[in-house]
């Protein structure tokens, strides 16, 4: 096969109004019709659920456009696939799926509880604060995210540039006091926006559930 032959670049809208580019018309129609039944659904209206549908559908469409790849054993190029690599990325953006769904309130859980409760209207209320307040915290790690890795590219590329006197100075004499600086002070720091999300705002609807 010819290389690239498999993609068909597409254009499709995003929930938020922006336009993205798919690789395959079946990804198009995919995501056209996985996109109108969450509007259909959900009824979401503010930029930031919005935002946050964008995020889930890009996940997902992953995950489709991976599945394709699997059950082909090749790639749109014609070229043949890690299916050990790919199983390991749709387990990963699948249980990212699930967190998402989960925090906005569109699990199944949370529409059988609502249904069964007879109160669509205020759980549809409930719904559009959950989900803002998703968006405010994904707000939050992504200016945390930017921060950190700024520091950690600029201590990486000091690291590469100075000698071993300069490095033990920096405080990272090897390669692996950069690594575990990252571990046990970088992540931590970045899981803790999570963390403080989970024991706070999403606290007050998790007894609903």
């Amino acid at each position: 096969m010819q290389h690239g032959a498999g993609r068909v670049p597409r254009a499709v809208r995003l929930v938020s109004g922006k336009t993205a580019t798919v690789q395959t018309t079946i990804e198009a129609e995919w995501f056209d019709e996985t996109r109108d039944t969450y509007m259909h659904e959900t009824k979401f209206t503010d930029a930031t659920d919005l935002r946050d549908l964008d995020r889930l559908l890009i996940l997902e469409l992953m995950v489709f456009r991976w599945t394709q790849h699997l059950a082909r054993g090749e790639d749109y190029d014609g070229d043949m696939t890690d299916d050990e690599q790919l199983r390991k990325n749709i387990k990963e953006y699948s249980d990212q799926i699930n967190k998402v769904k989960e925090s906005m309130g569109l699990s199944k859980r949370s529409r059988d509880a609502a249904a069964n409760d007879g109160n669509f209207a205020q759980w549809l209320e409930d719904l559009n604060s959950r989900a803002k307040l998703f968006g405010i915290m994904r707000e939050r790690q992504l200016t945390v995210g930017i921060t950190m890795f700024k520091e950690i590219f600029g201590v990486t590329e000091t690291f590469l540039r100075v000698d071993d006197e300069e490095r033990k100075k920096m405080g990272f004499a090897t390669a692996e006091d950069i690594v575990a600086w990252i571990a046990k002070q970088k992540k931590p720091e970045f899981d803790a926006v999570d963390a403080h999300f989970r024991a706070n705002e999403q606290r007050y609807w998790i007894r609903d559930q």
